[in-house]
């Protein structure tokens, strides 16, 4: 008799939570410790950790629209589609890749409802003329699961 519970679940189950378990658990420690990161800590020549509260969506973009809620409410929502896609995608590579960001999009979506923006935390810069916005695991694994996700696509077709 074949179990009810397919290897699809699990790994969506697995992957999403442990992002958005990696997520939280890195966010708490960094405002735990919040008044240490305003200065930046410099980890080594071009990273940083820093304390910044990001009311846009990744990278900082749109955060002078201070629609956090809203996001957040969207960021379930999207949710909501990429579980539909997962659902629907038969090869490992696909569901593994979107459940990176569906674990993103939680992580991201739990911080913007219950506190009205996103910490972020994780500064790389290469001299001060190049320096990439701050940015959190979830935004990693969003990035990580969409360069996945979108480069099967490409490739496949």
């Amino acid at each position: 008799m074949k179990s009810p519970i397919n290897k699809k679940v699990v790994l969506t189950i697995f992957l999403s939570s442990l992002v958005v378990f990696l997520d939280q658990v890195s966010k708490h420690l960094v405002v735990s410790k919040k008044e240490s990161f305003f200065e930046g800590i410099r980890v080594f020549e071009g990273f940083n950790l820093v304390y910044v509260e990001n009311k846009g969506i990744s990278f900082g973009l749109l955060s002078q629209f201070n629609a956090s809620f809203y996001l957040g409410i969207l960021s379930f929502i999207v949710s909501i589609y990429i579980i539909y896609l997962i659902y629907r995608a038969t090869k490992p590579i696909e569901y593994a890749s979107l459940s990176l960001i569906l674990g993103g999009a939680i992580g991201n979506g739990i911080d913007r409802v219950l506190n009205g923006f996103v910490v972020d935390f994780l500064d790389f810069y290469y001299t001060s003329e190049y320096h990439w916005p701050s940015f959190n695991f979830a935004d990693a694994f969003i990035t990580i699961g969409a360069i996945i996700f979108f480069s099967f696509i490409f490739f496949e077709k």
